[in-house]
């Protein structure tokens, strides 16, 4: 079931020359500094033969990769640090282009983009690799797998640091790069990324939680709480999907791995951009998300109303940010440099991955891509973090 690379990859580019082209980080981008690339990977089903999908496919991506190009040419640049920045910039330069790696998989299709039990190392040939130094970090690389008449893959290792959105004050943004230069420092300017790769022998899962499951555990907590203020009314709570499903899966982690400790930790990617004044669009295309720390007792979690207690400390958590998204974002670049485990506390980590089934599928246009139906969206199916959720609708 191995892997092995075809000819007609190399670099996707912008088709037209184009003058040297800077881009300064914000905070934002510095927070991300050196974390893990991004690494969606996107199965489609095509059942067609290596020679149609060779001719017909390879074709159609690179054009519609080299077109994308033209309005987002970062994308084809690199990181770097240059001595006298004070910060690190997005350098693009004629002919810089993405990486496209072509390959071909002789792996079960339909195994690796179902819902069952599958092994971490599985999927590391299936998502390219950022080769990054500590000078210089490529923005994007992109690889398509085929599955000869079952399918094809796309992976994307997007490096977490490409965005536009300014910082009023000034004061976040030098208190990332101050915690990043100091961190094995003194002055480290280093670009090298933290390999969280996860250990061979993992195992990772998908569990779909329908609209129908929502509404049941939303009734039940609801009930639940109401009970529990039966002499107080209890003030508003922020009961979202995301609360309900963060909250459930938060306490199936915690009940499976039997903490030993007091207290635990909770840590939730929130999108700002609604919540900035003024307010970014939706179709905002970079960072812009911050962190948000929800705390708890392990037993109130893992007793019988543990949902419940769950669904109440992140809906309180999350409506704290009302007062201000950005408030005491300073400090969170010297919590996550810190060491990840506190005596007394454990800590996991959520993120809520929105994605469209547009995004290289080829949007509206339903005729050029006819062939390809969009089966499996995962997310970093092979790093350490323990939780992740999509909102994908599919077909």
């Amino acid at each position: 079931e191995g892997t092995r690379r075809l000819p007609g990859g190399s670099g996707a580019s912008h088709p037209h020359s184009a003058a040297q082209t800077p881009l300064p980080l914000t905070f934002f981008d510095i927070f991300w500094l050196r974390f893990p690339p991004l690494l969606p990977l996107f199965f489609y089903e095509s059942p067609h033969p290596k020679a149609t999908l060779l001719d017909t496919l390879l074709p159609k991506l690179k054009h519609s990769l080299s077109f994308t190009l033209q309005h987002y040419l970062p994308l084809a640049g690199n990181l770097t640090w240059p001595p006298d920045s004070p910060k690190p910039i997005i350098q693009y330069n004629e002919g810089d282009a993405v990486s496209l790696t072509i390959a071909e998989s002789e792996a079960n299709f339909y195994h690796l983009s179902g819902n069952g039990f599958r092994e971490a190392e599985r999927f590391h040939h299936l998502v390219p690799c950022l080769r990054a130094s500590e000078t210089r970090a490529p923005v994007m690389a992109l690889q398509v797998t085929l599955f000869p008449n079952a399918g094809f893959s796309v992976g994307i290792a997007a490096h977490h640091a490409v965005t536009v959105v300014s910082d009023p004050s000034d004061q976040i943004e030098k208190a990332y790069l101050n915690g990043w230069l100091a961190h094995n420092g003194p002055n480290n300017r280093s670009l090298e990324i933290w390999d969280l790769k996860a250990p061979p022998d993992v195992m990772f899962g998908t569990f779909q939680m329908t609209q129908a499951n929502m509404e049941s555990i939303k009734k039940w907590v609801k009930a639940k709480l109401q009970e529990k203020h039966k002499e107080n009314k209890p003030a508003a709570l922020h009961q979202s999907t995301f609360v309900t499903a963060s909250a459930y899966t938060w306490v199936c982690l915690i009940k499976t791995r039997k903490l030993p400790t007091e207290k635990v930790q909770l840590a939730i990617s929130v999108d700002c951009r609604a919540r900035l004044e003024p307010p970014v669009p939706s179709t905002y295309f970079g960072n812009c998300i911050t962190g948000c720390i929800v705390h708890a007792d392990t037993d109130e979690l893992m007793g019988e109303d543990g949902v419940a207690v769950a669904v109440r400390a992140i809906g309180e958590a999350i409506g704290r940010l009302d007062d201000g998204v950005l408030k005491g974002a300073e400090g969170l670049i010297t919590n996550l440099l810190s060491p990840r485990k506190k005596e007394g506390c454990s800590v996991s980590r959520a993120r809520l991955g929105l994605s469209s089934t547009k995004l290289i599928s080829g949007g509206g246009d339903r005729g050029r891509w006819r062939w390809y139906k969009l089966r499996k969206v995962e997310l970093s199916p092979f790093r350490i973090p323990e939780m992740e959720m999509v909102g994908l609708r599919l077909g």
